[in-house]
């Protein structure tokens, strides 16, 4: 009797390792064909710079009631790759109200910045700070142009960066408010060809683009 209990302790120890190995091979398998390469493609895309076009939205949580968007050079929710831009060169701060969805955006400035409020045609220097409320940018953006230098009052160089705002309905039915960033002209561009030190990049065209 004490030797068919041993066997098949046995039996049961050996199976269990083979059905671990199994579930080992099997996560491996798993984490090798999917997870790890959607690590990689992410890593990755934290050095493309960006390019006209690439949206970027926020939703502030309904707990705290505050959201930060910071717009850098190698940091930030938006990363530009930029060597012009500096880090933390524009901070959004979005505040929301206790009862509705209505928010207060305070803009700081932490480089060469340009700005237009809704409505308006024209940009002007940013001042160290620009506050305005969710509902003007409802169907009309604010937008910014940021670089390192301004030069007799305008930028030779830029990238122009919109905000706006939405309304979406969540999992909940609840309406909620989204803000989007979205990534204008870059002017002239920016040489994806030509890489600095820390993975950054230069304004300029391409070698071989097409003029427009």
């Amino acid at each position: 009797m004490f030797l068919s209990i041993a066997i098949l302790d046995s039996f049961v120890l050996v199976l269990s390792g083979v059905l671990t190995i199994s579930v080992l091979g099997l996560g491996f398998v798993v984490y090798n064909q999917f997870i790890h390469p959607i690590f990689l493609r992410k890593e990755s895309d934290r050095y493309i710079p960006v390019q006209t076009g690439d949206k970027y939205d926020l939703v502030v949580d309904e707990l705290s009631r505050f959201a930060s968007f910071n717009i850098g050079c190698k940091t930030g929710q938006l990363a530009t790759r930029c060597n012009a831009i500096t880090e933390d060169h524009l901070i959004f701060q979005f505040k929301k109200s206790r009862d509705s969805e209505d928010y207060t955006i305070t803009v700081l400035k932490n480089g060469p910045s340009f700005y237009k409020p809704p409505r308006m045609e024209h940009y002007g220097k940013m001042e160290s700070k620009e506050t305005f409320d969710s509902y003007e940018i409802i169907g009309h953006p604010a937008e910014f142009r940021i670089s390192d230098k301004i030069a007799k009052d305008r930028m030779v160089n830029y990238i122009e960066i919109s905000l706006t705002s939405s309304f979406y309905f969540n999992r909940s039915g609840k309406e909620r408010m989204k803000f989007t960033f979205e990534v204008g002209k870059i002017q002239p561009g920016i040489n994806r060809k030509v890489r600095f030190r820390g993975d950054v990049y230069g304004f300029g065209k391409e070698e071989g683009a097409e003029e427009d």
